[in-house]
């Protein structure tokens, strides 16, 4: 299993959640995206993830990058991880002071299904960065969300590897 992992807004190759999943998964593989218009990140998530589509994925997700994993699940009927997830950055993103047409432009990647394939979702308890409801309303009765200690930044990185190690099966 190849696990592909989608940063948060502003996350990169230094991401702690990055390098904790390489360290134990050593066939892991980050995209890195556009994170102001989602016309490009689409396109460039499009193009990485192509190159994998051969291959049994597990999408993993945190934040921004939870929108674009679920996005790219669903799309492509693939396993996903999202953690803490934004489903709604165009209201999420505004702390950013990113333009009106760059936060509408998210409006058109948001899917109102929810994943078919096996989903887990990890939700920090003390959240103050995303709004959890979209995700609670959305997959409600569709998978039992695990909780966190902490802030928006995961630091309970065990509850993730377990939540790997279920999708395996």
């Amino acid at each position: 299993m190849k696990i592909i992992y989608f940063p948060g807004f502003g996350g990169n190759q230094n991401s702690e959640t990055y390098r904790k999943l390489i360290e134990k998964y050593k066939n892991s593989e980050i995209v890195i995206y556009d994170n102001i218009n989602a016309d490009y990140a689409f396109m460039e998530i499009q193009t990485q993830i192509q190159n994998y589509l051969s291959e049994n994925l597990l999408l993993i997700g945190q934040s921004l990058g939870g929108f674009w994993a679920e996005h790219f699940a669903i799309k492509y009927d693939l396993n996903v991880i999202l953690i803490n997830p934004s489903l709604e950055p165009h209201e999420s993103l505004k702390k950013y002071d990113l333009s009106d047409d760059n936060l509408r432009s998210f409006k058109k990647f948001k899917l109102k299904e929810s994943s078919k394939k096996k989903t887990s979702i990890i939700l920090s308890k003390n959240d103050t960065v995303v709004n959890p409801k979209p995700v609670l309303e959305k997959y409600k009765s569709l998978v039992d969300f695990k909780y966190v200690e902490g802030d928006h930044k995961l630091t309970e990185y065990e509850t993730l590897f377990e939540e790997i190690e279920k999708m395996k099966f």
